[in-house]
């Protein structure tokens, strides 16, 4: 699915585009509007779109302007001028800055119309070949791929180098890395869908993911990539020396991994869940942030789908931890970690089969054996999470504690599926909780803030998640949009205090944050169907 951002200064002329246009047949599913070069400077800053059509002659900053400003930063985004006047000058502006379109006033919609299609085709076309088989399978065929992917994976579990055999590694792999570099890690999760395919055909789009994040990241960041043991794809990333002041690209990392999600999606028909972790120094603090995005993946999502969300949007840090060389048994705690239940059931059931075929001289350790290692694992994600164990599985940890606690496979059978469905039921309840914590915050900043700025990017900001997940989540579990929930606590408050009487509607409108007191009335009355005055006069009645 494709976005695209208008942008003119006349309101009417947007909302007509905007109704009159077939956009779901055309496969956009996000219509944007802008009225200002500068608002559609912060929309661009803020979320992925595809293309952008805009007026030339506008106040303040011009089409012409908007245009070189949106291809300095973001080349890709297709740009089509839309203007009344057929001039030979701005013509040649709008080929000097590699317009891709450009469309005199008035225009029939048959003609935008074709004009959205050329340009969808394109885009299409574009990461056809970022993503093609035969750009991925020669990827597969370097050797260099290998080697950088297995170095990162030595720095993210944690294994320890000179930093004079680092740099030497990281020179010879041609890696732009140094020690001292801040770095950022992204965690890529493929979903279910990709799973379906052939192990061929799953590693290309694995290959296709990273090319596309190479493509999209590209202008302003470097990225090394590897695929760790839980089939996730890490990224570590740091920021290329730019003149731009910070100041301009605050979320620029979360634009472009929203991009990177929304790419997959229309790309590659499948979906992606994105961790962004904070920031830290390479190379000591890459096993840290590693740790710290397993922890947040795991605890705190699961099996949810396509969230994009930073770590720093979570203050709670494990008050347990655990110590890693009491496990011997590294498969059954990765696939806890990874909360892969289903596997784990297969993996248990084979060797309770193959318990119940062991002669009775060996039986009892073999008991004792697969209890201390269910429990060890279970202590050590318990301990990952935060918790003792003790407090999860209650009644069942006294099992532990006794010489001989178990006759027989069945009865260690049914211990284990009932702690494993315990740990099961309490890491779910934390991921569900997840959510909950980010509505309830969100609902809380409106509600202090009604008078304020409460738009989706800062309500955003506050949770510290990006504004096009928050607005995801937040639909998802109270069914409302949030800026419906906006609208509908700025009007009860509104209905409240014109009940009240004592104030001015244009005072009451300033103190819900309308600074255009007609653009009130308006809104108002779209909700309640009488205007402010009329509303308070009926109840004076």
């Amino acid at each position: 699915m494709f976005r695209i951002l208008i942008v003119d200064d006349h309101e009417h002329l947007v909302a007509s585009l905007v109704k009159s246009i077939p956009w779901d047949e055309l496969e956009f599913d996000q219509v944007h509007q802008a009225y200002s070069g500068a608002e559609a400077l912060d929309f661009l800053n803020t979320y992925p779109i595809d293309i952008v059509i805009t007026d030339i002659r506008m106040p303040g900053m011009s089409g012409i302007e908007l245009l070189q400003r949106i291809r300095q930063k973001w080349k890709r985004i297709k740009c089509v001028l839309f203007s009344g006047y057929a001039d030979f000058e701005y013509a040649q502006q709008a080929i000097q800055y590699h317009t891709d379109d450009y469309i005199l006033k008035p225009a029939d919609d048959e003609e935008i119309v074709a004009c959205l299609r050329r340009l969808t085709e394109a885009i299409r076309m574009e990461w056809e070949e970022i993503s093609s088989n035969q750009r991925t399978l020669y990827t597969l065929r370097e050797n260099f791929p290998k080697l950088r992917d297995g170095l990162l994976n030595e720095l993210l579990q944690g294994r320890s180098f000179s930093e004079q055999a680092l740099s030497q590694q990281l020179g010879a792999f041609e890696i732009p890395f140094a020690a001292g570099d801040e770095v950022t890690l992204m965690l890529v999760r493929m979903d279910d869908s990709f799973y379906s395919y052939n192990d061929r055909d799953f590693h290309l789009r694995e290959y296709a993911i990273v090319n596309m994040a190479e493509e999209i990241f590209r202008d302003e960041f470097v990225l090394w990539t590897c695929k760790d043991p839980h089939d996730y794809l890490l990224f570590l990333i740091k920021r290329k020396r730019s003149e731009t002041s910070a100041t301009d690209r605050p979320h620029r990392l979360e634009r472009e991994a929203s991009e990177l999600q929304n790419s997959v999606q229309t790309f590659l028909h499948g979906k992606v869940s994105i961790l962004l972790s904070a920031k830290g120094t390479f190379p000591d603090a890459v096993p840290q942030l590693y740790q710290s995005s397993l922890r947040v993946v795991r605890q705190r999502f699961g099996k949810q789908d396509e969230f994009l969300i930073s770590t720093d949007s979570f203050d709670d840090n494990p008050q347990v931890d655990a110590s890693a060389g009491l496990y011997d048994s590294p498969t059954l705690i990765q696939l806890l970690e990874a909360g892969r239940w289903e596997a784990i059931d297969v993996k248990l059931r084979t060797v309770f089969e193959e318990m119940t075929k062991l002669d009775r001289q060996t039986h009892q350790e073999h008991l004792m054996e697969v209890c201390m290692t269910v429990s060890g694992a279970l202590i050590y994600i318990s301990h990952k999470n935060g918790k003792p164990l003790e407090s999860v599985i209650g009644e069942d940890w006294v099992f532990l504690f006794q010489p001989n606690p178990f006759r027989n496979v069945d009865q260690l059978q049914q211990w284990v599926w009932r702690v494993l469905g315990k740990m099961q039921a309490d890491m779910q309840s934390e991921q569900n909780e997840t959510v909950a914590y980010l509505v309830r915050r969100a609902q809380q900043y409106v509600e202090d803030h009604l008078s304020g700025d409460t738009s989706l990017q800062t309500v955003a900001d506050h949770v510290r998640v990006h504004p096009v997940y928050l607005s995801r989540v937040y639909k998802s579990e109270t069914g409302e949009g949030l800026s419906g929930y906006i609208l509908r606590l700025k009007m009860e408050k509104a209905e409240k205090m014109l009940l009240d009487g004592s104030q001015k509607i244009h005072e009451i409108a300033e103190q819900l944050g309308y600074a255009n007191p007609p653009y009130f009335i308006k809104v108002f009355k779209k909700h309640s169907g009488l205007t402010p005055r009329e509303f308070r006069d009926q109840a004076g009645r």
